[in-house]
Formats: structure tokens, C-alpha cells, sequence
């Protein structure tokens, strides 16, 4: 059995700007920043060998704030995994629980952290709520050459899948059966990841049914030793599952100032469409890593039907350096900026920090 965690802290300023429709408001805050580059947690795991290459293996672990102390999620014990299974080199794992899905799985390219992180336009590929999945079985295929697959369904997710925020910041979570597959090959410099998503939706007020909410991507990476280089494409419709983009999730829950009158992104619209991009490149510098990526994202938010001229598409911008001190201790700083933030028009961000990462 191992405990391991995670601890990651720093000094960090945000400033976000709402300027649209005779609105002008700021919000700025400056102070410790924790979970930057990686959520804070610790976990347990290990394995018993029962003979013949088979391993049952399981898995625990929570996250935490490191500023004051408390749990990341105040309703669950072991949020962030929390499963059990049957581990063999022939055969593949076999698991059972929380666990995350194969759009998390296979997302391989050189991804930015916060405002310039990709879950903030993928629905599917980050590490939100929405992307672990509850009561699911998981099944991964043993390495075939650099190849793997990937197959889990959920009987019944709890939640997670948030597909918007309402204007007071509130979220709209949805519950329903989840099935989600992916590839991905990763052999030298090349690494390949597709993944697909289906979430069943009803509402968990009223048990309104909704249309499916459906995610997939594709993305690759090459490095070519002096850089790596990264793209992603995907679309989402009637939903984003995972999403961590919308206004409240970034600014956090008081979406600016509450009761400004945010177009109400609440449940996307049963119609939604996004189509997602990502570029990001990484590359050794003075014995540590740069990092500067761009994601992007349009919707079909902005026809009149729907939000119209209150919404826009999502762009962001990063640059970071990360510079290890040792294996398992690390140095950071970051810069990001976004504008229509959470598909709203003329909502826009900036931020900047230096930290500490630790794992143990």
C-alpha cells in the first residue's frame, strides 16, 4: 500500500472586467493561491498479487485546500477516486466506483493550468466533477504495442455534470447513465487521444428529461526535442460535460457581482453546440519547462434565439515555467488572459502567479 499526495501553493492576482450593455464592473482579489498546477490531495493505494499475473488494486483519494485546511468537498470523503478492481498484464484492469473517464484519460497534449487551461472549452477533458464519474465500471486494455482502449459506463452518475451556472452563480446538475470511450497510442515522441462522451440528462429539479448531452475530441502530440507541440479539436452538444468555464466556476460563484444580469447559461439551451480548439507548446528552458498555449472556442450561443448579442466565443492565452528543484519538488509561475469568459460577451480575466509544488 502507498500514501501519496500532492501540495501546491503560491502567491497568486486575478483581475476580471465585465464591460457590456452599459455595464462596468471589476473584481479583483490578490493572495495565496492553492491547487494551481495540481489539486492538493492525498490518497491511498495499492495492490495484493493473487497469483498467475492478477492484482486486485483499489484506490483512494481526497482532495483539500492547503490555504485553511478543509476539504475540497465537503459532502464526500474520497472525491476526487474512490474504486476497487482486478489488474492483469494479459488481460487489462477491471475497475469499480468513482473514477475518471476516458475523455480525461486520453487527453496527452501540453495543456496550460487555471484561466489557460483546456477544460475551460472542452467539455469532456478536464478534471471537473463531470468527468469522474459515479457507480461505474471501467475496463482499460492491457498496452498493445502503444495502443490502449478504454470502456466505462455509468449506472447512474450523481450529478456531476454540470451544464451550466444561473446567474446567482447556482449550478444546474443533471443525473442519467454515462458511457464514455477512448484511444489513445503513445510510443516516443508521438502521443495520439481520442475520446466520446454520452451523458443521459434529467434534471434533478422537476426530473425534466433533456436531450443526451454528447462530447467527443481528438488530440495529438510530437515532440520534436527542442519543442513539443500539441492540437486538439472536439465539439460538444446539448451540454459540456466537466465544464470549469463557466463565469461562476471561475470567479468563484459570485459570477462578478451578483444580480448583474448575466445571460442565464443555466442549461446551455437544449440545442447547444461548441466547437473547441487547442493549441499548446512546451519546451526546455534553463533546466526547466515553458509552456504557451491558446484555446478557443464558438457556440451557437450568439443566434438570436438564444443569448444573441450577450454572448461571444471563448478565447485564452498562457505562458508559464516550471522549474524543478528536485524529482518531486517544483518552482512555477504563470500568466493568463481570457475574454467571454463562459461564452458571455465582454466578460474578460487576467492573472498571474508564482508557486510551490510538492508530491510526495
Amino acid at each position: 500500500m502507498t500514501l501519496y499526495g500532492i501540495l501546491d501553493t503560491g502567491y497568486g492576482y486575478q483581475n476580471y472586467k465585465y464591460d457590456h450593455a452599459g455595464a462596468d464592473i471589476t473584481s479583483k482579489s490578490s493572495g495565496l493561491r492553492d491547487g494551481t498546477f495540481n489539486g492538493n490531495r492525498f490518497g491511498l493505494k495499492g495492490s495484493e498479487d493473487l497469483g498467475d499475473g492478477l492484482r486486485a488494486i483499489f484506490q483512494l483519494e481526497q482532495g483539500f485546500n492547503l490555504g485553511d485546511g478543509t476539504a475540497a468537498n465537503s459532502t464526500r470523503a474520497f472525491h476526487r477516486q474512490a474504486f476497487v478492481g482486478l489488474s492483469s498484464d494479459n488481460w487489462g484492469t477491471f475497475t469499480m466506483g468513482r473514477q475518471y473517464s476516458a475523455g480525461v484519460d486520453t487527453f496527452l497534449v501540453p495543456n496550460g493550468v487555471n484561466l489557460g487551461d483546456a477544460d475551460k472549452i472542452f467539455g469532456s477533458t478536464g478534471l471537473g466533477e463531470g468527468t469522474r464519474v459515479d457507480n461505474s465500471f471501467k475496463y482499460v486494455t492491457p498496452d498493445l504495442s502503444g495502443f490502449k482502449f478504454i470502456a466505462l459506463y455509468g449506472t447512474d452518475n450523481d450529478g456531476g455534470t454540470t451544464v451550466g451556472r444561473r446567474t446567482d452563480g447556482s449550478s444546474f446538475a443533471n443525473r442519467g447513465t454515462r458511457v464514455s470511450v477512448g484511444a489513445l497510442y503513445a510510443n516516443g515522441p508521438i502521443g495520439v487521444g481520442a475520446s466520446y462522451d454520452r451523458q443521459s440528462q434529467t434534471s434533478s429539479v422537476g426530473g425534466v428529461e433533456r436531450s443526451a448531452a454528447t462530447s467527443w475530441q481528438i488530440n495529438g502530440s510530437y515532440d520534436f526535442e527542442v519543442v513539443k507541440l500539441g492540437l486538439a479539436y472536439g465539439q460538444d452538444r446539448h451540454g459540456k460535460m466537466g465544464w470549469n468555464g463557466a463565469p461562476g466556476a471561475i470567479v468563484g460563484g459570485n459570477v462578478v457581482a451578483p444580480g448583474v444580469g448575466f445571460p442565464n447559461t443555466a442549461a446551455l439551451f437544449d440545442d447547444f453546440k461548441s466547437n473547441n480548439y487547442h493549441v499548446g507548446l512546451s519546451a526546455p528552458l534553463a533546466g526547466g519547462t515553458l509552456y504557451a498555449g491558446w484555446n478557443y472556442s464558438t457556440s451557437n450561443l450568439d443566434n438570436g434565439d438564444k443569448l444573441g448579442d450577450d454572448a461571444g466565443s471563448i478565447s485564452t492565452y498562457q505562458l508559464n515555467y516550471v522549474y524543478p528543484l528536485s524529482k518531486r519538488t517544483s518552482l512555477y509561475t504563470y500568466a493568463s488572459y481570457a475574454k467571454n469568459i463562459g461564452y458571455v460577451k465582454d466578460l474578460k480575466g487576467t492573472e498571474a502567479g508564482v508557486g510551490l509544488n510538492h508530491k510526495f
